[in-house]
Protein backbone atom coordinates (compact mmCIF):
# COMPACT_ATOMS: atom_id res chain seq x y z
CA UNK A 1 0.00 0.00 0.00
CA UNK A 2 1.74 3.18 -0.99
CA UNK A 3 2.03 5.63 1.57
CA UNK A 4 -0.48 8.44 2.24
CA UNK A 5 -0.10 12.06 2.76
CA UNK A 6 -1.82 11.68 5.69
CA UNK A 7 1.01 9.12 7.26
CA UNK A 8 3.42 11.82 5.93
CA UNK A 9 1.95 14.75 8.18
CA UNK A 10 1.74 12.98 11.27
CA UNK A 11 5.65 12.01 10.47
CA UNK A 12 5.87 16.15 9.62
CA UNK A 13 4.43 17.20 12.93
CA UNK A 14 6.51 14.73 15.16
CA UNK A 15 9.48 16.10 13.41
CA UNK A 16 7.76 19.75 14.54
CA UNK A 17 7.18 18.81 17.99
CA UNK A 18 10.71 17.55 18.29
CA UNK A 19 11.91 21.08 17.31
CA UNK A 20 9.45 22.71 19.64
CA UNK A 21 11.89 21.51 22.40
CA UNK A 22 14.27 23.69 21.66
CA UNK A 23 11.87 26.39 21.87
CA UNK A 24 12.51 29.08 24.77
CA UNK A 25 10.55 28.18 27.89
CA UNK A 26 8.96 25.36 25.84
CA UNK A 27 10.81 22.26 27.77
CA UNK A 28 10.45 23.45 31.12
CA UNK A 29 6.94 24.32 30.80
CA UNK A 30 6.01 21.12 29.79
CA UNK A 31 8.36 19.31 32.99
CA UNK A 32 5.67 21.55 35.26
CA UNK A 33 2.55 21.13 33.17
CA UNK A 34 3.64 17.16 34.05
CA UNK A 35 4.36 17.82 37.63
CA UNK A 36 1.27 19.80 38.27
CA UNK A 37 -0.97 17.08 36.23
CA UNK A 38 0.38 14.12 38.15
CA UNK A 39 -0.65 16.43 41.29
CA UNK A 40 -3.68 18.30 40.54
CA UNK A 41 -5.63 17.19 43.73
CA UNK A 42 -2.91 19.13 45.50
CA UNK A 43 -2.96 22.54 44.13
CA UNK A 44 -5.45 24.82 44.54
CA UNK A 45 -7.51 25.87 41.64
CA UNK A 46 -6.53 29.55 41.13
CA UNK A 47 -3.25 28.14 40.75
CA UNK A 48 -3.89 25.71 38.19
CA UNK A 49 -5.47 28.09 36.35
CA UNK A 50 -2.94 30.75 36.39
CA UNK A 51 -0.64 27.93 35.26
CA UNK A 52 -2.56 27.61 32.37
CA UNK A 53 -2.22 30.87 31.24
CA UNK A 54 1.66 31.47 31.40
CA UNK A 55 3.48 30.10 28.60
CA UNK A 56 2.84 32.25 25.59
CA UNK A 57 4.11 31.40 22.17
CA UNK A 58 4.93 33.71 19.55
CA UNK A 59 2.23 35.14 16.95
CA UNK A 60 3.77 32.64 14.25
CA UNK A 61 4.67 30.11 16.58
CA UNK A 62 1.13 30.05 18.08
CA UNK A 63 -0.20 29.66 14.60
CA UNK A 64 1.51 26.86 14.03
CA UNK A 65 0.72 25.10 17.36
CA UNK A 66 -3.20 26.00 16.72
CA UNK A 67 -2.68 24.42 13.32
CA UNK A 68 -1.35 21.02 14.32
CA UNK A 69 -3.34 20.52 17.71
CA UNK A 70 -6.14 20.69 15.04
CA UNK A 71 -4.91 18.24 13.20
CA UNK A 72 -4.28 16.08 15.36
CA UNK A 73 -8.30 16.65 16.73
CA UNK A 74 -9.25 15.60 13.36
CA UNK A 75 -7.35 12.35 13.13
CA UNK A 76 -8.13 11.64 16.88
CA UNK A 77 -11.68 12.09 16.11
CA UNK A 78 -11.06 9.05 12.93
CA UNK A 79 -9.83 6.78 15.30
CA UNK A 80 -12.62 7.27 17.46
CA UNK A 81 -15.48 6.56 15.01
CA UNK A 82 -13.59 3.67 13.91
CA UNK A 83 -13.10 2.16 18.13
CA UNK A 84 -17.32 1.61 17.58
CA UNK A 85 -16.46 -0.67 15.32
CA UNK A 86 -15.26 -3.21 17.88
CA UNK A 87 -17.77 -1.53 20.63
CA UNK A 88 -20.49 -3.14 17.93
CA UNK A 89 -18.51 -6.54 18.55
CA UNK A 90 -18.36 -6.79 22.44
CA UNK A 91 -21.04 -6.60 25.15
CA UNK A 92 -18.94 -6.63 28.23
CA UNK A 93 -22.17 -6.40 30.45
CA UNK A 94 -23.13 -9.79 31.45
CA UNK A 95 -24.59 -10.05 35.03
CA UNK A 96 -24.73 -5.91 34.82
CA UNK A 97 -28.14 -4.27 35.01
CA UNK A 98 -27.08 -2.90 30.79
CA UNK A 99 -29.40 -4.51 28.29
CA UNK A 100 -28.09 -5.02 24.87
CA UNK A 101 -30.73 -2.78 22.98
CA UNK A 102 -29.25 0.01 25.41
CA UNK A 103 -25.96 -0.72 24.78
CA UNK A 104 -26.03 -0.80 21.08
CA UNK A 105 -28.22 2.51 21.14
CA UNK A 106 -25.27 4.08 23.02
CA UNK A 107 -22.78 3.02 20.10
CA UNK A 108 -25.06 4.33 17.56
CA UNK A 109 -25.40 7.73 19.19
CA UNK A 110 -21.72 8.37 19.69
CA UNK A 111 -20.84 7.11 16.75
CA UNK A 112 -23.46 9.81 14.72
CA UNK A 113 -21.80 12.10 16.97
CA UNK A 114 -18.17 11.32 16.38
CA UNK A 115 -19.81 13.36 12.18
CA UNK A 116 -20.63 15.85 13.99
CA UNK A 117 -17.18 16.35 16.25
CA UNK A 118 -15.51 16.11 13.09
CA UNK A 119 -17.30 18.40 11.47
CA UNK A 120 -16.99 21.14 13.61
CA UNK A 121 -13.23 20.33 13.91
CA UNK A 122 -12.94 20.83 10.44
CA UNK A 123 -14.22 24.53 10.46
CA UNK A 124 -11.88 24.59 13.65
CA UNK A 125 -9.22 23.82 11.48
CA UNK A 126 -10.11 25.71 8.53
CA UNK A 127 -10.13 29.13 10.64
CA UNK A 128 -6.13 27.89 12.02
CA UNK A 129 -5.23 26.69 8.86
CA UNK A 130 -6.42 30.83 7.54
CA UNK A 131 -4.58 32.47 10.59
CA UNK A 132 -1.18 30.53 10.00
CA UNK A 133 -1.08 30.76 6.20
CA UNK A 134 -3.50 33.90 5.07
CA UNK A 135 -4.07 33.52 1.75
CA UNK A 136 -4.13 29.71 1.07
CA UNK A 137 -6.55 30.15 -1.45
CA UNK A 138 -8.40 26.73 -0.69
CA UNK A 139 -11.59 26.53 -1.40
CA UNK A 140 -13.09 25.39 2.41
CA UNK A 141 -16.54 26.43 2.10
CA UNK A 142 -17.00 23.53 -1.02
CA UNK A 143 -15.01 21.25 1.00
CA UNK A 144 -17.13 21.39 3.89
CA UNK A 145 -20.58 21.23 1.44
CA UNK A 146 -18.98 18.01 0.27
CA UNK A 147 -18.71 16.59 3.62
CA UNK A 148 -22.20 17.81 4.57
CA UNK A 149 -23.34 15.26 1.75
CA UNK A 150 -21.47 12.39 2.10
CA UNK A 151 -22.39 12.36 5.56
CA UNK A 152 -25.87 13.66 5.40
CA UNK A 153 -27.51 10.54 6.79
CA UNK A 154 -24.94 10.78 9.73
CA UNK A 155 -25.79 14.23 10.62
CA UNK A 156 -29.12 14.70 10.13
CA UNK A 157 -29.24 11.21 13.09
CA UNK A 158 -27.19 13.12 15.41
CA UNK A 159 -28.89 16.35 15.17
CA UNK A 160 -32.20 14.42 15.64
CA UNK A 161 -30.83 12.88 18.80
CA UNK A 162 -29.12 16.17 19.84
CA UNK A 163 -32.59 17.88 19.90
CA UNK A 164 -35.32 15.90 19.98
CA UNK A 165 -35.36 12.04 20.67
CA UNK A 166 -32.77 8.98 21.53
CA UNK A 167 -31.97 7.21 18.29
CA UNK A 168 -34.57 5.18 16.97
CA UNK A 169 -34.06 2.25 14.42
CA UNK A 170 -36.32 -0.92 13.58
CA UNK A 171 -33.55 -3.17 14.37
CA UNK A 172 -33.01 -1.98 17.74
CA UNK A 173 -36.30 -1.84 18.44
CA UNK A 174 -36.25 -5.91 17.41
CA UNK A 175 -33.83 -6.63 19.95
CA UNK A 176 -35.57 -5.14 22.61
CA UNK A 177 -39.14 -6.86 21.57
CA UNK A 178 -37.45 -10.35 21.60
CA UNK A 179 -35.48 -9.19 24.96
CA UNK A 180 -38.70 -8.40 26.75
CA UNK A 181 -40.80 -11.48 25.15
CA UNK A 182 -37.71 -13.89 26.47
CA UNK A 183 -37.63 -12.08 30.01
CA UNK A 184 -41.69 -13.37 30.23
CA UNK A 185 -41.60 -16.70 28.93
CA UNK A 186 -37.85 -17.97 29.16
CA UNK A 187 -38.21 -21.26 28.14
CA UNK A 188 -39.91 -20.33 24.33
CA UNK A 189 -36.68 -19.95 22.34
CA UNK A 190 -37.17 -15.58 21.83
CA UNK A 191 -34.02 -15.69 24.25
CA UNK A 192 -32.14 -17.43 21.05
CA UNK A 193 -33.91 -15.37 19.02
CA UNK A 194 -32.72 -12.41 20.39
CA UNK A 195 -29.27 -13.27 20.82
CA UNK A 196 -29.65 -13.75 17.03
CA UNK A 197 -30.64 -10.46 16.21
CA UNK A 198 -28.88 -8.75 18.35
CA UNK A 199 -25.72 -10.56 16.87
CA UNK A 200 -27.05 -9.79 12.94
CA UNK A 201 -27.56 -6.20 14.47
CA UNK A 202 -23.97 -5.81 15.35
CA UNK A 203 -22.39 -7.20 12.56
CA UNK A 204 -24.00 -5.13 10.07
CA UNK A 205 -23.80 -1.83 12.25
CA UNK A 206 -19.68 -3.26 12.70
CA UNK A 207 -19.60 -3.33 8.99
CA UNK A 208 -20.94 0.24 8.18
CA UNK A 209 -18.37 2.05 11.10
CA UNK A 210 -15.55 0.27 8.57
CA UNK A 211 -16.76 1.85 5.43
CA UNK A 212 -17.74 5.11 6.78
CA UNK A 213 -14.51 5.11 8.22
CA UNK A 214 -12.85 4.68 4.83
CA UNK A 215 -14.65 7.38 3.51
CA UNK A 216 -13.88 9.66 6.34
CA UNK A 217 -10.47 8.85 5.59
CA UNK A 218 -10.37 10.31 2.30
CA UNK A 219 -11.56 13.75 3.58
CA UNK A 220 -8.87 13.19 6.04
CA UNK A 221 -6.38 12.43 3.56
CA UNK A 222 -7.52 15.64 1.42
CA UNK A 223 -6.87 17.72 3.97
CA UNK A 224 -3.51 16.06 4.57
CA UNK A 225 -2.45 17.27 1.17
CA UNK A 226 -3.44 20.52 1.58
CA UNK A 227 -2.08 21.36 4.90
CA UNK A 228 1.23 19.55 3.04
CA UNK A 229 0.56 22.14 0.11
CA UNK A 230 0.19 25.11 2.32
CA UNK A 231 2.20 24.67 5.65
CA UNK A 232 5.96 24.76 4.39
CA UNK A 233 6.84 24.60 8.12
CA UNK A 234 5.33 20.87 8.07
CA UNK A 235 7.29 20.25 4.77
Amino acid sequence: MPEMQRDRILVAIGNWMARLESYPGWKEWKRQHFVRTLHFDELPLAASDEFENEFKFSEEMEGQHNLVVGYLGLNETIRSLKDCEFYFRRYPFRGLPVTRHSHITNICEMYFGRFYEFKERLKNYFDALEAAVPGHGLHVGGFIRQFDRTFNQELRARNRIHHHNRFEDLGIDGVLLMDSISMGRPESGWRKEHLAAYRKFTREWARRVVERGKKMDEFLEAVAVATSNSCRFLQ
